[in-house]
Formats: structure tokens, sequence, C-alpha cells
């Protein structure tokens, strides 16, 4: 859709997504660096946009080496094989980005994790300012559906991810 007048490319190279997953009754939280976007966002317009956020699960810390290992290895993400956890954008609700003020939205798309893709819909956050977007979302899933297996654990994670798009 990048071809609509108005959508032009925006990039986020320096996103962080964060999570809390329950693990034998313990809540564990950790963080991901290096969260990465692409779209292709019409401010005026974002009922036109496309595109996608990829989160390198392979950056996943919990505070805990050995948990981090644990939650890398095979029967959980397997990060070795799936380095990356991606959210493909296939459609956003309506509206417009207008300067300085907040936008709450709905993302829908495809979440892919270790392999796995599901459609899920995500409440989106914007703020245009400067020229930029700050996006936040905050969304649950279950990890099982995407065949993560980590002993003990629930069956519900919550996931905050957050990024500042700038054009490209």
């Amino acid at each position: 859709m990048a071809g609509l007048a108005g959508a032009a490319p925006y990039r986020s190279t320096d996103g962080s997504a964060t999570f809390t997953h329950t693990v034998r009754f313990i809540p564990v939280r950790g963080s991901i660096s290096g969260v990465t976007a692409s779209v292709d966002l019409d401010p005026a317009n974002l009922a036109a946009t496309t595109g996608s956020v990829t989160v390198p699960v392979v950056n996943l810390k919990t505070g805990i080496g050995l948990r981090d290992t644990h939650a890398k290895g095979a029967e959980a993400l397997n990060t070795a094989k799936f380095p990356n956890a991606t959210f493909k954008l296939e459609k956003l609700t309506g509206g417009k980005l207008v300067e300085g003020q907040t936008l709450s939205t709905t993302a829908s798309g495809t979440l892919t994790v270790k392999g796995t893709a599901k459609s899920i819909s995500v409440p989106v956050k914007a703020t245009l300012q400067g020229g930029k977007v700050n996006v936040s979302a905050q969304f649950k899933f279950n990890p099982f559906d995407f065949d993560v297996r980590y002993p003990g654990s629930s069956d519900s994670v919550t996931v905050d991810v957050a990024f500042v798009l700038a054009g490209s």
C-alpha cells in the first residue's frame, strides 16, 4: 500500500519489549532489546498502514542467566532456530494521527513465534510528535498455542512493546 498518496516508509531500530510470565506460580519479568519496525504509514489515513515488527527473542533477559538459557532452549523458544518473533500488520483501524494527541487503535495481523503463525488483534497507542510516531502496545497470548513449552509455565504471557517510528 506504499503507492497510496500520503503513505511513506517509517522505520524503528531501537525499540524494546517487556514481558511477564508466571512459572511455578512466580511472576517472571524480562526484557528484549533491539525491537525493529518497518511500516508504510499515512498519518492522515491509518487504515492504509501495513508493515511488520520484529522482536529478537534471542535477546531475552530475565536477570538470571540460567533461566534465560532455558527460555531460549529448544523446548521453549528455540532461539537457535527461531531468533525472532514477528508481527505482520495486515490491518489498522482507521483514524488519523494529530500532532501531540494519542490515538488508540487496533492492529490486526499475524504473530509468528517459534515458527508458528496465528492471527491476533492488538490494542495500540500512537502519538505523533515532531514527525515521529511513538507506538506502544500491550497484549496477552498463550505460549502453548505457539508450541512454547517451559516446565511449570502458565498459559498466558503479557507483552508490552514500544518503539518510535521515524520517516526514512
